[in-house]
C-alpha cells in the first residue's frame, strides 16, 4: 500500500516553484515557510512561520530576537535557534564582504559597517578593534571580550598589545549597546582616554571609538571626544 504524504508536501512543492519563478511574489509568511522547511523538512512550517511573523512582526526582528524569548513559541528549538544564528553570521559576512585584509578604510561609513556587520544583534556587550597599518589598510577586526547586557569589561593594555602584535599603526575601538542607546558611558569615556593616552606614547594613533545600538550608532571622533 502506497504511503500517503503529508498534506503540506504539495503545498511546499508549489512554493518552491513560485519562489524559482520569481521570489519576490511571495508574502514574507511563505518565504520564512519555505526557509524553515530547510530545517524541519517533515513539519508543516506555516504556522510556525506565521507564529513567529505576528511576534515579531519582521524578519530583521526575529533575527534580533533573544534565543530564551523565541524558545517560548510552540515548534522552536534548538535546530531553529542554530539556523538563525547561522543566517545571521552568513549576513555579517555578506555585509563586510567587500572589506578583506588590506582593504583601505577610506570613509567613516566603512567603518560604521564593518561593525555594524557584527554587533547589530548581539545581546550583550562585545568590545572589538578594527586595525589599520599607516596607510589605514586593515591588518585585523578582533573580538577582545565579552560580557553582560551593559558591559564588556577590557583593559587598555590588551588592545595596545594586539596592535603590537599585529604591527599596527592604527586602532579603532567598537563596542555595542545592545540596549538601543549608543551614547557613549562615563566607563566609555574613560576607557578611550586611557587607551589613546597609551597610544600615543608607543606611537599608536587611535582613530575613533564607534558604538553600535541596533541601526544607530555613535563616532567618538564625529562628535569632537578624540
Amino acid at each position: 500500500m502506497k504511503k500517503e504524504q503529508p498534506h503540506y508536501t504539495g503545498h511546499r512543492k508549489r512554493l518552491r516553484q513560485r519562489a524559482d519563478n520569481d521570489p519576490a511574489q511571495l508574502q514574507d509568511y511563505e518565504l520564512l515557510e519555505l526557509i524553515l522547511g530547510y530545517c524541519l523538512p517533515r513539519k508543516d512550517t506555516k504556522p510556525l512561520a506565521k507564529a513567529l511573523l505576528e511576534r515579531y512582526k519582521n524578519f530583521k526582528e526575529i533575527l534580533a530576537a533573544k534565543p530564551k524569548d523565541l524558545e517560548t513559541i510552540d515548534g522552536i528549538g534548538p535546530g531553529i535557534i542554530t539556523f538563525l544564528k547561522v543566517w545571521r553570521e552568513f549576513l555579517a559576512r555578506t555585509e563586510s564582504a567587500d572589506l578583506t585584509l588590506k582593504s583601505v578604510l577610506t570613509s567613516p561609513e566603512k567603518v560604521v559597517t564593518l561593525a555594524r556587520s557584527r554587533l547589530r544583534f548581539v545581546h550583550i556587550e562585545e568590545f572589538w578593534t578594527i586595525l589599520v597599518d599607516n596607510k589605514n589598510r586593515l591588518v585585523g577586526f578582533e573580538k577582545l571580550s565579552k560580557g553582560t547586557v551593559d558591559q564588556a569589561p577590557v583593559f587598555p593594555r590588551e588592545i595596545i598589545t594586539r596592535a603590537l602584535e599585529l604591527r599596527a599603526s592604527g586602532i579603532i575601538l567598537v563596542h555595542n549597546h545592545p540596549g538601543g542607546d549608543p551614547s557613549p558611558s562615563l566607563q566609555d569615556r574613560e576607557l578611550t582616554i586611557k587607551v589613546k593616552r597609551i597610544a600615543v606614547e608607543m606611537g599608536i594613533r587611535v582613530l575613533d571609538h564607534i558604538i553600535i545600538a541596533e541601526d544607530r550608532h555613535f563616532s567618538f571622533q564625529e562628535h569632537g571626544y578624540l
